[in-house]
């Protein structure tokens, strides 16, 4: 597989960000000053505030596999909130074929490999303040012109994918045993991955359709439901819970409706060696920077549930 390609692919199956969609980041990855062996793949929880409202509203910006101790964290978060508007596109009426199964599939093998946790087996999605805001998978095809999401499509078709997937969970299995054997070929891998993430570019290789649906048609859901949530909600926090690539899109989107960043924060999703010190939450600017233009619940979600891109 060529290595853009599969850091494409990677980047997806994770939700970080895209270079397509520059701006404001909420994913970054950070070596340590003193150690070489030290770093962390971190990502930004972003505060914004609304002149004419007692609300505010939080960018929880999340990668869908990481450390088991992050998503404890995340967890803490969630809990915190008034409200929090959740990603995972739902079940629809028509049956899952193996080709929409195969994202999923495909993140809990990479989890395992690199021995880190699938945010749906990490966040307990049962809990009273979480509201879906995503589609379902009816509407994700339809916007999809009746297209599924193919995770190694720039490499192999469909018919191809569904031959191969038995052998690569043979493979992933051998790779696991063969990580969690050798810890520091483990590390190095992640420390390759993480640094390399912040520059892939899902629409090279998902092409202009599948991004715009899947960063952006997706988000004006998302916005459909803050607008609802914030006619019942007056005061607290509404937390969007969605993968670190859709947020530079929702905070050009909520600037354009008055709201502004007032702080942000970093997480360590992935700590590789000792990790590096997540630092204080920051202040945003005192004049506003331009930013550049962007084009049901169980736990653990069912092999059938929710997906994550």
């Amino acid at each position: 597989m060529r290595r853009s390609t599969f850091l494409t692919t990677f980047a997806l199956m994770i939700g970080v960000s895209a270079a397509a969609f520059a701006g404001e980041s909420y994913v970054r990855f950070q070596k340590s000053e003193t150690s070489p062996r030290d770093a962390a793949l971190q990502t930004a929880v972003a505060t914004f505030k609304h002149p004419d409202k007692d609300v505010e509203i939080v960018l929880y910006g999340v990668v869908h596999i990481a450390d088991k101790a992050y998503y404890q964290s995340v967890q803490r978060d969630l809990d915190s909130y008034d409200v929090v508007l959740y990603e995972g596109v739902a079940p629809g009426k028509t049956q899952p074929t193996e080709e929409d199964k195969s994202l999923g599939t495909m993140q809990k093998m990479m989890g395992e490999l690199l021995g880190l946790t699938f945010q749906k087996d990490g966040i307990d999605y049962t809990r009273k303040n979480l509201v879906h805001a995503d589609m379902n998978m009816d509407e994700f095809k339809k916007a999809m012109g009746g297209n599924s999401i193919n995770p190694l499509g720039g490499v192999m078709d469909k018919n191809q994918m569904r031959q191969m997937l038995p052998q690569m969970k043979q493979f992933s299995q051998f790779g696991k045993a063969l990580m969690e054997s050798m810890p520091a070929m483990r590390d190095n891998f992640k420390m390759m991955m993480g640094s390399q993430l912040g520059n892939a570019d899902l629409s090279n290789a998902l092409g202009q359709k599948a991004t715009q649906v899947i960063l952006i048609e997706r988000n004006k859901v998302v916005m459909k439901k803050l607008a609802e949530q914030l006619t019942k909600t007056t005061k607290g926090r509404v937390a969007i819970f969605y993968g670190a690539a859709h947020n530079p899109d929702f905070e050009q989107r909520l600037g354009k409706l008055g709201w502004t960043l007032q702080s942000k924060r970093w997480m360590s999703a992935w700590t590789i060696g000792q990790g590096v010190n997540e630092g204080e939450e920051t202040p945003a600017p005192s004049t506003p920077q331009e930013q550049p233009k962007t084009q049901p619940r169980t736990n653990p979600a069912p092999e059938e549930g929710p997906r994550w891109f």
